[in-house]
């Protein structure tokens, strides 16, 4: 079957994709894409009606979570795009039946709202015999083979859904525009979507009604039957659990992602964010070479630093201590320094890492990096590492305790966008030194921001990067030091940083918003279905 699709510049690399997955590219003018007036009950004979899963959208500030929401976001602004959002749980939820025609819909919708903010949070448990049938509902959520969609239809509810969802990369000035589009609740959760994938045969796949849409984006790949007619849409990002196994909560995972991919629809389009994981999906499943397209992440937009904003402060205002395993007693309450903390000063020079805390990132190497770089070097030089819980952190966490303890590392954590766009303005260098990456979201952000980037010689980020950024080999501690040298210590480190930033542009434009846009709805404009 060959569908037309609209490709706004006539981008030739997504044209070749398109033809490689049956669907005929066509010119048309390029402009008026990324504007429209805001109306929540549009209706456009001419546009492609997308649905988006939004169900990881509520899972932290960066990665999968914030692709989602900039992707959702160029969507909204997309003159041939008619999108609506999918409020879809990730945890084995205990809500009652979620379908059309109940007296309570408001009650039900708040409360798909709040397991979405729960993310993998469990069902509060409860006394006997009630967790009897606490258990018994989580069953029949699991159980049901088909779910509809409920319209979020109580204005009230805008706002809790902007602020759980949207606002951690959105700016405010979208926020009209985004909480202008349709939103459908469902009882249909991630959750369950794995399980019956795990334990069932393919053929009792949950069904999602969702007739009056031309097409599902969902935001990782997720087996769902659906009517004929609509395609199902699976952004990639990789294949981290398969190829990098020692890294991740159990091998188990492995074989959960290898089942998510293989059991989708045949002629699902995969929608990869890099070149390498698009080679890492066809290594997994071969039969999906035919309909794997690569679209990269958008860049968040830039963000005016508010007055008065210094890294001091940001460091102040999140530092967290729990290296030392001290926590405060509830989110209200603050944790006192111990004795001996040296305050950040104003002006703190210091190398910047973010990301969640676990093996594959490497901290480990970047710890011992720095300690390198610090004793021989520049005894001044801070490590900053914005990083929430993550799994098997144990080791980073030990290594990092002494220098938290004295203040020369700095343990941040739930940093919003703009204090992190602050730390990144003002780093000395940033520091990404994984052992994989599907993209990598956070050093390109910080090329955004003007700080030189220290990087794992992956294909990925050369393919990202080109030359504005200086490799490293992630298994090897002193080149990952020698790096940080490079930009930071030595003589020849001003001329090399002007250098870096000089080639950054360019990078940067391949991944701005209205770029990556036009991809998207050359795509989604082929999927449109005839009528």
């Amino acid at each position: 079957m060959c569908l037309d699709v609209c490709n706004t510049h006539g981008n030739d690399r997504i044209q070749r994709d398109l033809l490689g997955i049956g669907l005929r590219p066509v010119l048309t003018a390029p402009q008026d894409h990324l504007t429209k007036t805001p109306s929540r009950a549009q209706t456009r004979a001419a546009a492609t009606r997308v649905l988006v899963d939004l169900s990881h959208a509520a899972d932290g500030y960066v990665g999968v979570a914030q692709d989602l929401r900039l992707i959702f976001g160029m969507l909204c602004g997309l003159e041939t795009i008619e999108v609506a959002g999918l409020l879809m749980p990730t945890g084995r939820h205990d809500l009652p039946r979620v379908r059309p025609g109940r007296d309570d819909l408001p009650a039900v919708t708040a409360g798909v709202l709040h397991w979405m903010e729960r993310n993998w949070a469990r069902a509060d448990k409860r006394p006997f015999p009630q967790s009897l049938l606490q258990a018994a509902q989580i069953l029949r959520n699991i159980a049901i083979t088909e779910h509809e969609l409920v319209p979020l239809s109580d204005p009230g509810q805008f706002n809790a859904l902007w602020r759980i969802l949207f606002a951690r990369s959105l700016p405010p000035d979208q926020r009209a525009l985004v909480l202008a589009q349709n939103y459908y609740a469902t009882g249909l959760s991630v959750s369950a979507i794995i399980d019956r994938c795990a334990h069932l045969p393919a053929s009792w796949l949950t069904y999602l009604d969702a007739k009056d849409f031309d097409a599902v984006l969902f935001c990782m790949p997720r087996p769902v039957r659906l009517p004929r007619g609509v395609r199902q849409i699976m952004r990639f990002h990789d294949s981290v659990p398969v190829t990098d196994v020692d890294t991740v909560v159990n091998w188990k995972m492995a074989m959960a992602h290898s089942r998510l991919v293989r059991a989708c629809d045949p002629n699902a389009i995969f929608v990869c964010n890099s070149p390498q994981s698009r080679d890492d999906l066809i290594s997994l499943d071969p039969r999906r070479e035919r309909d794997a397209v690569v679209i990269p992440c958008a860049l968040t937009p830039a963000r005016r630093i508010p007055e008065g904003a210094s890294p001091a402060t940001v460091i102040l205002r999140h530092a967290t201590f729990r290296a030392l395993h001290v926590t405060p007693a509830s989110d209200t309450d603050s944790v006192r320094p111990p004795a001996g903390w040296a305050r950040p000063a104003e002006g703190v020079r210091y190398v910047l890492a973010v990301s969640t805390l676990e093996p594959r990132k490497n901290f480990t190497s970047l710890v011992r990096a720095w300690e390198r770089v610090a004793a021989r070097r520049d005894p001044t030089l801070k490590l900053v590492i914005v990083g929430g819980p993550g799994w098997r952190e144990d080791s980073v966490l030990r290594l990092m305790a002494p220098h938290v303890e004295t203040g020369q590392v700095y343990h941040l954590a739930g940093v919003p966008t703009e204090d992190l766009q602050t730390l990144m303005r003002h780093a000395a260098c940033f520091a990404s030194v994984s052992y994989n990456e599907g993209f990598g979201y956070s050093p390109l952000e910080a090329t955004q921001a003007g700080a030189p980037c220290v990087i794992s010689d992956l294909p990925v980020f050369r393919w990202i990067f080109g030359e504005a950024a200086v490799f490293v080999d992630p298994y090897d501690v002193d080149s990952i030091a020698i790096g940080i040298e490079r930009v930071t210590c030595l003589p020849t480190s001003e001329a090399l940083v002007r250098d870096l930033q000089a080639q950054a542009e360019p990078v940067l434009a391949r991944f701005r918003p209205a770029v990556v846009a036009e991809e998207w709805a050359a795509l989604l404009e082929g999927v449109r279905r005839k009528t």
